[in-house]
């Protein structure tokens, strides 16, 4: 057997070098923190796939709810422009926030909210700074939630 080409050599350790680059910045990417980056309580497999009671956090009116959870300071709440038929709490509440493992929401002014179905069963929660910029993504998870149609 021969012994590969300088070129051969060059190439592999090319592609063995930008792998190792691309998994040290993947690794950089989720030890940030991101939104997006899988964290301890907020890792989920599906995006409705809690379904827990939690004192505090009730459907309005016997409709899906989006229960807004802040600190003080980042209030008065932004305009929203979320549908009639959904109900919208927003609470500066650091223990109900406790409750619903968003804690960062009141203590660090990290918003986040919860979605309520109609039996006020939280589905699913989510850190989101920008929140009310979302009302498109937050409706259409609103509209799918079991038993919730228009």
């Amino acid at each position: 057997m021969t012994a590969p080409s300088a070129t051969v050599r060059r190439d592999v350790r090319l592609v063995l070098a930008v792998q190792a680059v691309a998994g040290a910045l993947v690794a950089g990417w989720f030890a940030t923190g991101h939104a997006s980056a899988p964290d301890a309580g907020l890792l989920q497999i599906d995006v409705l796939s809690l379904s827990e009671r939690v004192d505090g956090a009730d459907a309005v009116g016997g409709r899906a709810t989006l229960l807004v959870l802040t600190c003080p300071a980042l209030l008065p709440a932004p305009p929203r422009h979320l549908d009639a038929s959904y109900g919208l709490v927003v609470s500066t509440d650091a223990g109900l926030a406790s409750r619903l493992a968003l804690p960062l929401a009141t203590s660090e002014c990290q918003a986040g909210y919860v979605l309520i179905d109609e039996h006020s069963r939280v589905r699913y929660r989510s850190y989101d700074p920008g929140w009310a910029d979302h009302a498109f993504e937050q409706e259409v998870l609103l509209e799918n939630l079991a038993g919730h149609h228009r």
